[in-house]
């Protein structure tokens, strides 16, 4: 079932859904209304998946819904969730990190601030995914180039995705005693994963400790500069794609009853 959802979640992305359309628009040529509905349809949702107002209106949301923790916060342990390295394979010389990277940078903050004892690093390899080790292994390797000591950092490996970690780490959260969690994720992944833990282990307080933000205050600039956001472009679709994902996410997970 968590396949199928993967595969029809990836077809209703902006690129995948207008080039299936456009596609019936050429199959069924002869049926002049079909294929011209199609046709506008296609272009619809390039124009408007791609309008950089839209997608700054979705991240917007999502990132709105938990901010930066108390400065004075502490708590038992720093969990950070998988999908911001990258395997160091080569021609890679080390474990890099991807666009959400940040996860892991702020982890190895909060840690070397004071914040808790533990860091937490949760992920494996995705059902269909290729890896040669865990990420988690990978995000155990960075927060530790960061200053986080080994023997301060704890690794969970079989979750493949965000009801995983909540579901996988309930027991471990029971035995250690933890009470208090940093939660650290995506701004926009925040609200999802603090639904899911917060269904699973009802008994530990979660703190949101939100990173990667993709939409940041905007600077002081000329009027025009404004209009290019309505110019469809890579990482206007890219944008669209990942908040997308959380908003179907979030509805997918709440159908299923866990969050």
């Amino acid at each position: 079932m968590d396949w199928l959802y993967s595969v029809g979640l990836k077809l209703l992305y902006p690129t995948a859904a207008a080039a299936v359309v456009l596609g019936l628009a050429l199959v069924f040529v002869r049926k002049a209304f079909f294929s011209r509905a199609c046709l506008g349809l296609g272009l619809g949702i390039l124009l408007v998946c791609g309008n950089g107002w839209v997608v700054q209106g979705m991240v917007r949301w999502l990132e709105g819904k938990y901010r930066t923790p108390d400065a004075a916060v502490s708590a038992d342990c720093i969990v950070v969730l998988g999908g911001g390295t990258v395997p160091g394979i080569p021609p890679r010389s080390m474990v890099e990190v991807s666009e959400a990277g940040d996860r892991v940078l702020y982890a190895a903050r909060l840690f070397r601030n004071g914040k808790a004892p533990l860091v937490l690093c949760t992920s494996g390899v995705a059902a269909g995914g290729l890896a040669l080790r865990p990420p988690s292994e990978d995000m155990a390797e960075l927060v530790e180039f960061f200053g986080v000591p080994r023997a301060s950092i704890l690794l969970e490996t079989a979750s493949g995705n965000t009801r995983e970690h909540a579901r996988n780490l309930a027991p471990v959260f029971r035995e250690r005693k933890f009470n208090r969690i940093l939660l650290v994720t995506s701004a926009m992944h925040m609200p999802r994963s603090m639904g899911v833990f917060r269904r699973y282990c009802p008994d530990v307080e979660f703190i949101a400790a939100p990173t990667d933000y993709r939409a940041a205050e905007r600077l002081p600039g000329p009027w025009y500069r404004e209009l290019t956001g309505l110019i469809p472009t890579p990482s206007h679709f890219v944008g669209f794609s990942e908040a997308a994902h959380e908003y179907l996410g979030i509805a997918y997970y709440r159908l299923r009853g866990w969050m």
